[in-house]
């Protein structure tokens, strides 16, 4: 009985991650595999991993190599088996500051590089001489000065969550 409702408690809450990866525009696999492992007691295997989030063991491998590659997942081995085993890092705040921090910066510099790209095209340099152009370089200049507040933001994120930990509320 009590196992049963163990199975029923730890389905639940696999879903509920996956539902909340999805919503935060990550993969319902990535967030069921470290759900399930998140509130495991022990290292689990790729196959318990797999049965335990109803999904295929080349799916689970995938996604656990990703979680492994953010610092999600940490690789833990069991004595007596050639098995791999996983753990989860359970430091969330540390764990969604990096990703939020990397996937800025990603956005970030796609959208920095873009910006000079446009306007080291000589057609655009020709277009600004006359004035006509002049409100297109002061939007790309007002856009290249909000990225740049925003990369500066993000910079102080850790400092923020980290003073927030110190002086809770």
């Amino acid at each position: 009985m009590i196992e049963s409702n163990l199975n029923i408690l730890e389905n639940h809450f696999v879903e509920f991650m996956g539902q909340l990866a999805e919503s935060c525009a990550f993969s319902r696999s990535i967030g069921q595999i470290y759900g399930i492992l998140y509130i495991s007691p022990q290292p689990r295997c790729l196959e318990d991993i797999a049965k335990a989030c109803h999904m295929s063991k080349g799916n689970a491998s995938v996604h656990l190599r990703t979680l492994e590659n953010w610092g999600a997942v940490l690789p833990s081995g069991k004595p007596g088996t050639r098995k791999d085993y996983y753990t989860a890092n359970t430091d969330l705040r540390r764990l969604a500051i990096k990703r939020l921090q990397e996937g800025m910066t990603r956005r970030l510099d796609y959208a920095n590089n873009k910006i000079k790209s446009i306007k080291e095209d000589p057609a655009f340099a020709e277009y600004l001489k006359n004035s006509q152009g002049t409100p297109w370089k002061a939007r790309l200049d007002e856009i290249e000065s909000m990225l740049q507040q925003v990369q500066s933001g993000f910079s102080l994120l850790p400092k923020l969550f980290e003073l927030k930990r110190l002086f809770p509320l």
